[in-house]
């Protein structure tokens, strides 16, 4: 009976294609602790999860090791999915992870999924209940940590955005058991602050770092508070209770101030092209005023006013020559009418020269006082104008 010897290879390259077409070995789930983990330049992770009867060798490849929002330390007991397959070149089995999360984190979701639910039915995430946020906050509230990297992003987005709002700080624990009920007293403060805005920020973290902002009590404090809120908590891929409740939700500390304030170069370029819009304008009106004026003072009513009533004369002659005619008035009360016929006529050429002349003065008057709103009104734009680049120095 003969023998059949395969190498190695044959035999390990079997195994791993039946292992890889076994479903079982698909997307499994495994907890254990994490030893030996190497980290290199690749940004490959290679370790071991072990728990106290056996080890499996790991590896993660950077495509899904940089969705996580941590890393991995020795010692730490994490839940690891992924498939199990072989190792060619030294024949042992292992696992090519997909995801990871510290241990415990499903419970941690499971009760978030839960909680949100029911704040929801509630209608705390209703957009009916979103306020909105003011287009030129002067007065702002910050509500972060002491001496954290949040904290240190707001003050640099916001000086260089609107340095000419009024911040105040309310300092708060953002992490730990106790956090949620100091960051509700920070909170109640600035509410009382009469701010117009309030930015709520922390830096990205574990789901464990930022569960305090998935405290209930925390987010029925902010959906009834009066004023306008801006949460931003950890990264984009982070979403906590708070996000849900607040007034609006950015991705990262930079974001909410980015939300809450405008910025001041674009403020000021729009200024610009008010007043350039203004100037033209008011330029055109003037114009068109200018325009209207000297038309009318074209019209042969003002340049020959005696049209007005040259007629009206003729009429009154022929009337009054008339009328001494057919009733034979003497001569002496002929002259006293012709002389009264003569004085009216005098009154009328002298009252139209004069509403001439009035029509002459408003005109100047007009054209003066369109002069002096123009220079008034571009004073005022360059004056503030100035202020606002001043307030960017």
């Amino acid at each position: 009976m003969s023998r059949r010897v395969v190498p190695v290879s044959t035999l390990v390259n079997y195994l791993k294609k039946v292992m890889d077409e076994n479903p079982v070995l698909h997307g499994v789930m495994i907890e254990g602790e994490i030893s030996n983990i190497r980290m290199p330049y690749s940004g490959h992770w290679y370790f071991s999860l072990k728990d106290d009867h056996a080890t499996l060798k790991c590896v993660m490849f950077s495509s899904a090791n940089q969705k996580l929002g941590f890393k991995p330390e020795n010692g730490d007991k994490v839940v690891l999915k992924g498939d199990v397959s072989v190792y060619v070149v030294d024949g042992s089995m292992q696992m090519i992870a997909t995801n990871m999360e510290r241990s415990g984190i499903g419970q941690l979701y499971q009760q978030f999924e839960l909680l949100k639910k029911k704040l929801s039915d509630e209608g705390l995430f209703d957009a009916s209940l979103k306020k909105p946020l003011p287009m030129y906050p002067m007065n702002i509230a910050l509500v972060t940590g002491n001496n954290t990297a949040a904290r240190e992003d707001a003050l640099i987005t916001l000086k260089k955005r609107w340095p000419i709002a009024k911040l105040t700080e309310y300092p708060a624990p953002v992490q730990g058991m106790d956090a949620a009920p100091k960051i509700i007293t920070a909170l109640q403060a600035a509410d009382n602050g009469n701010h117009q805005v309030i930015m709520l920020v922390r830096g990205g973290g574990s789901i464990e770092d930022l569960w305090c902002f998935n405290d209930e009590t925390l987010a029925r404090y902010i959906s009834q508070m009066k004023t306008p809120i801006v949460t931003g908590i950890g990264h984009e891929i982070d979403f906590t209770l708070v996000d849900f409740v607040s007034d609006y939700r950015a991705n990262t500390p930079t974001g909410a101030v980015e939300a809450a304030v405008p910025d001041m170069q674009e403020v000021l370029a729009t200024l610009q092209n008010y007043r350039s819009r203004l100037m033209t304008a008011m330029r055109n009106t003037f114009m068109h005023a200018k325009k209207r004026l000297v038309y009318n003072a074209s019209q042969p009513v003002l340049t020959k006013p005696e049209r007005l009533y040259r007629d009206s004369i003729t009429r009154l002659d022929y009337l009054a020559e008339k009328l001494m005619r057919f009733q034979g008035l003497p001569i002496d009360k002929r002259h006293e009418l012709n002389d009264k016929f003569h004085r009216f006529s005098q009154l009328i050429r002298e009252r139209s020269l004069a509403l001439h002349e009035t029509i002459q003065d408003d005109k100047q008057h007009l054209l003066m006082h369109a002069k002096q709103c123009v220079q008034t009104n571009k004073n005022l734009l360059v004056q503030y104008q100035s202020q606002m680049k001043h307030a960017l120095s």
